[in-house]
């Protein structure tokens, strides 16, 4: 069996004022019956049955949190224009993610499957939000307003079809499914 177990703690500057630091644990866990209990064969040389668990974040961009000017020349002197809407209070887009799998090892391992579900929350996600320009700035300013979901499956085959000293031939094939959905956009 093999357990992992960490985390990460970000503190950015790129965070409004009114958020400090954000900890992003995750988890998993692999186990291999076959070595574990002895039930290795020649039809199912490996099998390894796997899951995980975890955070992430994606923090906003170096200078979403402030309201910036553009300078603006002109003939009667000069003058600014609104450039970027800032917003104080944005946070990092938090993604939570799990996922389970296997992966199958066949005929001495000449052959192999993987197969992998996983789903997945985003919250608090970064959107470009328009607010009417009549306050001077034509530009989006980044916002934590929305939700998306997602799940996917993964699967994966190999096989080696000659293998000798100066020749070997393999075949491999993968295949994805992905499902998003927004569901929530404040």
């Amino acid at each position: 069996a093999f357990l992992t177990v960490g985390g990460r703690w970000d503190a950015n500057s790129a965070f409004g004022e009114a958020f400090n630091t954000a900890f992003y644990p995750k988890v998993s866990l692999s186990v291999m019956p076959t070595e574990a209990f002895g039930w290795e064969n020649y039809t199912f040389s490996t099998v390894r049955v796997r899951g995980a668990i975890g955070r992430s974040g994606l923090q906003p961009s170096a200078f979403d949190k402030f309201t910036t000017f553009s300078p603006l020349p002109s003939a009667e002197g000069p003058g600014v224009s609104p450039a970027n809407l800032g917003n104080d209070a944005l946070q990092p887009e938090v993604s939570t993610e799990w996922e389970a799998g296997a992966e199958l090892g066949l005929f001495n391992d000449r052959a192999s499957v993987d197969f992998t579900y996983w789903n997945r929350t985003v919250s608090d996600a970064i959107v470009a939000r328009q607010f009417p320009v009549t306050g001077g700035f034509i530009a989006t300013q980044a916002d934590n307003i929305g939700e998306l979901t997602a799940w996917g499956l993964e699967i994966g085959a190999r096989g080696s079809l000659i293998q000798t000293p100066n020749l070997s031939v393999n075949l491999f094939a993968t295949g994805s499914f992905l499902r998003e959905k927004i569901t929530d956009m404040g």
